[in-house]
Formats: structure tokens, C-alpha cells, sequence
């Protein structure tokens, strides 16, 4: 008898329990199949079958499927299974099972960029927690960990942090101090720290967060690397390079023992690897590692999501670092679509965007076009962050620059000077940023004779230069490592955490 008449021979239950058994051998392709004939089955019988508690079989089943199913991250069939667990669930009438789906879903739709109905899903969740316990215990506080994830990626940062902070007081009080989702709490708030330009504090938190994990028994496990990585993010907005190459080859270690080369997660580590061949200028590499991205994305995540965005972003950046400045317009312009059909028009990841399509007609010489695209980028970016965040200085040297080629030199200086002051404030005062805009200044001065002022600006440059870590010396070699990470945006990295289902 073939495996296949074999399975379909046997009662949903009997299916059920060899996909359970299947699934603790870490054997997901025949629980899947084992769980697929089960579910089959039950549908099939139409209400008329005399299964006991056959609605809570089902709901098993497709529960246990969907979280398959977000390993493999295939969000699509996950969120039909969640739905379909859902229903099971409301039918039986148990509220800690609806609350587990509507946890489920609303992750679901956080990683698929529906963030509204993300927020409606958990705060339905809460609510129904809140009214099975007289007193917020720890399944609340997960909740509000979810609420802040979903703010964090719509770039609603002190909303993030508001709710982390809610969530960290709950688990305090009713956890073990070493307790593993306390240490994901720490993680998720190192993640919103970092976007905001906290940069020691992001480091704090995620220290925290290592601390309890490694403290656990066991193999180290992917959360270890999310957090090697983005700690590694964080030093490469400081411009510390060392310790930043230092982090990504703790995180690709780890979880080149865990996943497979096809997977979402490995598709975020070859966006890192291609952000390190841009700093290394070996662009035509850096292009091919993000298609091979995009190749990935797209049959996951479909067309529209986010991320494909940021890998397009990505794409163009490099596409313009090699003189293809049409083919960088045309993926940048695609990147914005997305976003502004997810994000509506004032996410921070639009202004990046206008940035760079500003640099691409600064390239192209079409100046009052790039001056319009920067103007765009600054309007949001004091929007998100105010007018003293890090990732203003990029903005401010690159209209500068529109303003040095139009020969309008006292207006550059002004932006220069203000991407400095902002650096100086943010960053260590050798930070190589500041390499380039002392250049951009010294050329202004030159261009005005004034050439005392211009010689000052060189010998800073010259300074920063000898102090910086330079990261074309450090020879970026990750062996026997399959190659994953996450997103940056020109030469900042505003990596995203993944989350597990």
C-alpha cells in the first residue's frame, strides 16, 4: 500500500497525532502533509461526521498549520488558516482561543504591512484579556509587545515605546527577572531606540535582551542573531564598523546552523551582505545580492509588501553608485509606489526615497527637481523625528550639494553647517560623515577664494580620515555561512526585527 492510500485510510485523529508526532521530529513537510488530508477530511464530512469535539480538532489543525506555515513564511496560507481557526474558535466559544488567532492574525497582517488591521485585530485581543482577568497578567503584556511592533514599523515611535514600556512593567511584576519574553521586550525596544537615534540606549536594551537569552539552557536559537544583528546595526549608524562587521558574523553563525537558503529571514541577510559591498563600493556584487533578494521577496511576500519597497530602495542606490542613474529613477520610483500605497505619504522610509530620487536627478543635473525631492524628504523627516535627527544630515549635505553646482555657495554652507551641528550632537565627532561635508564645505570656500576657511575644512576631513575605522580594511569574509540580514537605506541601516510565528 502507497503512503498515499495509507493516509488516506486513516481518521482525522490518527492523521492528527502522526502530524504531531512528525512535527517534533522537526519533520514540517509530512506534518503538513498529515495535517492537510486531516483537515480534508473533516471538511469534507460537512458537519455529518461523528467525531467528538470535532471543532476543536479542526481548530488544531489549522492553528498547527498556520504556524508551519509562518516557519516557511507562506504569510498568505498562514493568514487563510489562522481565519479558518478563527471561526473554529468562535464557534466553540472559547475566549483564550480567540485571543491566541486574533494574536496570531494580527502578526500576520503586521509582517504583510496591513497595519490597521493589525492594530484592530490585537486590540480586540486586549480587550477580551482584560475581561478574562481581573488583573493584567502576562498574555496582556504580549499584546501591548505586539501593539508597539505594529507603531514601530508605521514609524509611530514614542507610541512604540510607550507601549513596551507598559508591556516591561506587567512582565516585571508577574515574571522571572530571566523570563524570554522580557528579553524580546528589551530587543523590541533596542529596535525603536535605534530608529529614534538612541543609539546607546538601543545598545543598553539589547544587551539586556542577550543577557537572558544567553543565560537559557540549550542550543542559541535565531532570537540570539536578530539581536547580534541589530545590535551590529546600530554600531553601523555610529560608524563603528569593527564591531558592527563583528555582530552580523556572531548573527550569520548562528543562524546559518537554523535555516534554509530560500527562507524570508535569509532574504534580509543578503540585503546586509549587499549594504556591506556598497560601503565596500563593489557595487555590481551588491546588485546581484539584491536580486537575489527581490527574487526571494517576491515569492513570498508578493508584489506590494514593504520590504520589497526597502529591497528596491537598495537596488537603486546601487544602480546609481555605478552611473545607471535611469535605471536607479525607475526603482526608486517603483520603491515609492509601494510605500505610499502602505504607508500613505508621510512614513520616514518616504523620505528617504525623495532623497534618493534626489540624488538622481542631482546626477542628472536637474536641479530644481532635486531641490523639490530633498525639500519633500525634510518636511517628513522633521515631521517623524524633529529637526535635530541624524538622518537629517544626509539631507541637508545633499541639497547642499544641488546648491554648490547652481554656484550658490553661502546657501550651501548653510546646510552643511547644519548637517555638522546636528552630527556633532548625535555622533562621535570623527564620524565619516562629517569626512565628506568638512570636503563639500572646503570646496564652497574655494569656489568663494576663500582659501584660509577652505584649508581648516580639508584638515578636519584629513583628521577624520586617520581616526576613522575605515571599513575597506577590514576584510568582510563570513565562511561557511549562509549569508542573511536585513535592509539598510543608503548608508544608514534601518534594519527591521523579524518576528516569528
Amino acid at each position: 500500500m502507497s503512503d498515499q492510500q495509507s493516509t488516506n485510510s486513516q481518521n482525522p485523529e490518527s492523521l492528527y497525532r502522526k502530524a504531531m508526532s512528525s512535527e517534533a521530529k522537526n519533520d514540517d513537510r509530512q506534518a503538513l502533509s498529515y495535517y492537510k488530508e486531516a483537515r480534508n477530511q473533516i471538511r469534507s464530512m460537512d458537519g455529518k461526521g461523528t467525531i467528538e469535539n470535532i471543532d476543536q480538532l479542526r481548530y488544531n489543525i489549522c492553528l498547527n498549520m498556520c504556524k508551519i506555515c509562518g516557519r516557511q513564511s507562506n504569510l498568505i496560507l498562514a493568514n487563510a488558516l489562522i481565519e479558518e481557526a478563527l471561526e473554529m474558535a468562535n464557534k466553540i466559544q472559547q475566549q483564550d482561543k480567540i485571543t491566541q488567532c486574533l494574536d496570531i492574525l494580527g502578526e500576520i497582517k503586521r509582517l504583510r504591512g496591513d497595519y490597521n488591521g493589525a492594530l484592530l485585530d490585537h486590540n480586540k485581543s486586549v480587550e477580551i484579556k482584560l475581561k478574562l482577568n481581573e488583573t493584567k497578567g502576562s498574555d496582556v503584556s504580549i499584546s501591548y509587545v505586539n501593539i508597539g511592533n505594529v507603531y514601530c514599523d508605521q514609524g509611530k515611535y514614542d507610541d512604540a515605546v510607550r507601549k513596551y514600556k507598559e508591556s516591561l512593567g506587567i512582565q516585571s511584576s508577574v515574571l522571572p527577572k530571566n523570563d524570554p519574553q522580557i528579553a524580546k521586550t528589551y530587543h523590541s525596544m533596542g529596535l525603536v531606540y535605534s530608529h529614534q537615534g538612541k543609539y546607546n540606549e538601543a545598545i543598553r536594551m539589547y544587551e539586556e535582551s542577550l543577557k537572558i537569552k544567553l543565560s537559557a539552557p540549550g542550543d542559541k536559537d535565531s532570537s540570539i542573531a536578530e539581536t547580534y544583528n541589530n545590535m551590529g546595526i546600530v554600531y553601523c549608524e555610529q560608524g563603528k564598523y569593527n564591531d558592527a562587521v563583528r555582530m552580523f558574523k556572531e548573527s550569520l553563525k548562528i543562524k546559518s546552523s537554523i535555516l534554509g537558503s530560500n527562507h524570508l529571514s535569509m532574504a534580509k541577510t543578503y540585503n546586509n551582505i549587499g549594504n556591506i559591498y556598497q560601503v565596500q563600493r563593489k557595487y555590481d556584487k551588491a546588485v546581484e545580492v539584491y536580486e537575489k533578494v527581490l527574487d526571494i521577496q517576491s515569492s513570498k511576500l508578493g508584489e506590494n509588501h514593504p520590504d520589497i519597497a526597502e529591497t528596491y530602495h537598495n537596488l537603486g542606490n546601487a544602480l546609481l553608485n555605478i552611473g545607471k542613474s535611469y535605471d536607479a529613477e525607475y526603482i526608486y520610483q517603483k520603491s515609492l509606489a509601494i510605500q505610499l500605497s502602505n504607508y500613505g505619504d508621510n512614513h520616514p522610509s518616504i523620505a528617504d526615497t525623495y532623497n534618493n530620487i534626489g540624488k538622481v536627478f542631482l546626477y542628472q543635473g536637474r536641479y530644481d527637481d532635486a531641490i523639490s525631492m530633498y525639500e519633500k524628504s525634510l518636511r517628513i523627516q522633521s515631521l517623524a523625528y524633529g529637526d535635530n535627527h541624524p538622518r537629517i544630515i544626509k539631507t541637508c549635505n545633499n541639497m547642499g550639494n544641488v546648491y554648490r553646482n547652481q554656484g550658490k555657495y553661502d546657501d550651501a554652507i548653510v546646510l552643511y553647517k547644519r548637517a555638522v551641528t546636528i552630527s556633532f550632537n548625535a555622533h562621535q565627532p570623527n564620524h565619516p560623515d562629517l569626512e565628506t561635508i568638512y570636503d563639500n564645505i572646503a570646496i564652497c570656500y574655494e569656489k568663494q577664494n576663500r582659501h584660509d576657511d577652505a584649508a581648516e575644512m580639508r584638515q578636519k576631513s584629513a583628521d577624520i580620515r586617520r581616526s576613522s575605522q575605515q571599513i575597506n580594511a577590514i576584510n568582510l569574509t563570513f565562511p561557511n555561512v549562509i549569508n542573511q540580514s536585513q535592509g539598510m537605506n543608503n548608508t544608514l541601516f534601518p534594519f527591521k526585527e523579524t518576528m516569528k510565528l
